[in-house]
């Protein structure tokens, strides 16, 4: 009968369960049979320089390519080194998936090379975390794993296989693998609730649709279209939601950037928020006035009240949600109240619109973003690191490609230092694009 290496089945579920075809990675003695697979099933290894980057790279790869990113660690310092890029992730909700190694369980409680309870310190920062403890069951752990990093709310998930079981041989037929592709599951909202949100969207005389990162998670760009062009509602999409639609459409508002989304927010009557949480940004849902109406669509039905209770919640993937919504809302045209607002938001953005002109000694900010979108211009990835430049690359910069200007430090962590990771991992999954960090 076939005899199969523990670390091979790593492998082989990742190809030809999963079609993983690349993994971010740096080689140690924990995981060599990990990586020998990787050979053995024609799957890219990008070998980086710290395990910060491979966390970071695996973190893009799951937005720009829409489907989960994949890195490899070894234990002790490579686990420790890929601590930050996990915690980003599961701030920004990014399925990824993290493979680490471990020192044996024979050697428990010896004293062994870089022995350390990392479960302990992981647990906070996924979605999910475990330990295979058979080598029958990798395959089985490993489907947990990409199911629990993309069903319901995304977040990374962690696996940490120790090496008693992936230098082991096993005959094949005692090891069960799943021959399905993981696949997401969604939920629908309640047909009155649906009702409910119509009326109030129909109703409104200054609406404003404000779509975050579970928007570009959902990969919603055709029922977002059609509900924004129905609806005639302006839009402004945010974090991984831009570039569902381009930033050009005639109903964005990244013309006028921040100040129209500050402006819109507080002159809406209503607003329809799509996988767009309330934090800092939003003085955690403290900018927007009382009397407006919120429509709130989220996976996580914790998130429709927090920070603001909703007047209307759907719980469920933004697609879907919008699909259903597509039938009930009115053909709208908000053309006056659009025009308004760019008028009232010029005001502010005309200083800033001249420093784009404006050649100085040294160069402003916004006037080194203005003339590299000149040279490189629509048709490329723009990821922005750093702390107050990223204002400058998120107003400056415009792009026609999904998840085109990412300012990878506005997450939750605050995180400096994913440019370059980012950039790198934006050209692997789309290289006939230029990509600008």
């Amino acid at each position: 009968m076939t005899q199969i290496l523990g670390g091979h089945l790593v492998g082989k579920y990742l190809k030809e369960v999963e079609n993983v075809d690349t993994v971010f990675c740096i080689s140690g003695g924990h995981i060599e049979a990990i990586l020998d697979s990787f050979t053995e099933y024609d799957i890219r290894t990008i070998d980086v320089r710290h395990e910060q980057a491979a966390a970071m790279m695996a973190h893009a790869w799951s937005i720009y390519a829409g489907r989960p990113g994949v890195c490899l660690v070894t234990a002790g310092p490579g686990f420790t080194n890929a601590l930050t890029g996990i915690a980003n992730a599961y701030l920004d909700n990014a399925p990824m998936v993290v493979l680490c190694g471990r020192h044996p369980l024979r050697d428990d409680l010896k004293g062994a090379l870089q022995e350390m309870n990392q479960m302990d310190v992981v647990k906070p920062i996924t979605k999910w975390a475990a330990t295979c403890f058979e080598t029958r069951r990798i395959p089985e752990y490993l489907n947990m794993a990409f199911r629990h990093a993309v069903v319901g709310r995304p977040g990374p998930v962690f696996l940490e296989l120790p090496p008693d079981i992936l230098n082991v041989k096993i005959s094949l037929d005692k090891v069960p693998i799943p021959t399905q592709m993981t696949r997401k599951y969604t939920i629908h909202p309640d047909d009155w609730d649906l009702k409910l949100a119509a009326d109030v969207i129909n109703a409104a005389k200054k609406p404003l649709f404000i779509g975050g990162s579970g928007v570009g998670l959902s990969c919603c760009s055709v029922a977002l279209s059609q509900f924004i062009d129905k609806s005639g509602i302006p839009f402004i999409l945010m974090n991984y939601g831009r570039g569902e639609l381009p930033d050009n459409h005639p109903l964005s508002l990244w013309d006028i950037g921040n100040v129209g989304l500050q402006m819109g927010i507080t002159q809406a009557d209503v607003i329809i928020a799509v996988g767009f949480r309330f934090n800092w940004l939003l003085q955690s849902g403290a900018i927007i006035p009382p009397q407006t109406k919120v429509v709130r669509v989220d996976i996580d039905p914790h998130e429709i009240d927090r920070n603001r209770v909703a007047d209307v919640g759907l719980v469920g993937d933004a697609a879907s949600v919008l699909n259903q919504l597509l039938p009930l809302v009115s053909k709208g045209d908000h053309s006056d109240w659009i025009r308004t607002l760019r008028a009232a938001s010029g005001a502010f953005i005309d200083p800033e619109l001249k420093l784009r002109e404006a050649p100085s000694s040294p160069i402003h900010p916004i006037r080194l973003v203005a003339q590299i979108q000149k040279a490189v211009g629509d048709d490329a990835i723009y990821v922005i690191d750093g702390g107050d430049t990223q204002y400058f690359g998120l107003v400056g910069f415009t792009s026609r490609e999904k998840s085109g200007v990412m300012a990878t430090a506005a997450g939750l962590l605050g995180c400096l230092g994913t440019g370059i990771p980012f950039a790198m991992a934006a050209k692997l999954v789309r290289p006939a694009k230029r990509s600008c960090c």
